[in-house]
C-alpha cells in the first residue's frame, strides 16, 4: 500500500501532537514545516505526491498567502486550515484561498479526526481500522 504524504504547517507543537494522533494507525507520513519557506519547499518538491495539507495560522497574512500559493499549484490537494481565533473573517479568507475546511483553536482530537475524515474518506477508513 502506498504511504500517504501529509504536509503539516505549524509552529504549535501541541497541535502537531494532536494532528499526529489523528492519523495514528494510518500509513500517513507527516512532512512538518515550521516556516512558510519550509512549507513552500515541501510543496515545490513533493506537491504532486501530497495527499493532504493541514495548516495552522496565527493573525499574520503569511499563512493565507501560503495557502493561496499551494492551492494555485495543486487545486486538488485537500487542505484543512486551523486558525488561532476566528471571527468568521479568517474562515472566509481561508475558504476564499482554497481551504476545504477550517477549524478554530483549540481543536480536540475527535474534532480534527472528523475534519480530516470529511476531507478524505480513505483516511477515515484507515483511522477506524
Amino acid at each position: 500500500m502506498k504511504e500517504r504524504l501529509a504536509l503539516l504547517f505549524t509552529s504549535d507543537t501541541e497541535f502537531e501532537s494532536v494532528a499526529i494522533q489523528a492519523l495514528r494507525g494510518t500509513d500517513a507520513i507527516f512532512l512538518v514545516a515550521r516556516t512558510v519557506s519550509e512549507a513552500l519547499q515541501i510543496a515545490c518538491q513533493q506537491g504532486r505526491e501530497l495527499d493532504l495539507a493541514i495548516m495552522t495560522f496565527d493573525e499574520d497574512c503569511h499563512g493565507m498567502t501560503l495557502l493561496s500559493a499551494i492551492h494555485g499549484c495543486y487545486e486538488q490537494l485537500p487542505t484543512l486550515v486551523v486558525v488561532e481565533k476566528d471571527s468568521g473573517h479568517a474562515s472566509a479568507l481561508a475558504y476564499a484561498n482554497g481551504a476545504c475546511g477550517c477549524l478554530s483553536k483549540p481543536v480536540s482530537l475527535v474534532e480534527l479526526t472528523n475534519a480530516i475524515a470529511a476531507l478524505q474518506p480513505t483516511v477515515r477508513e484507515l483511522a477506524l481500522a
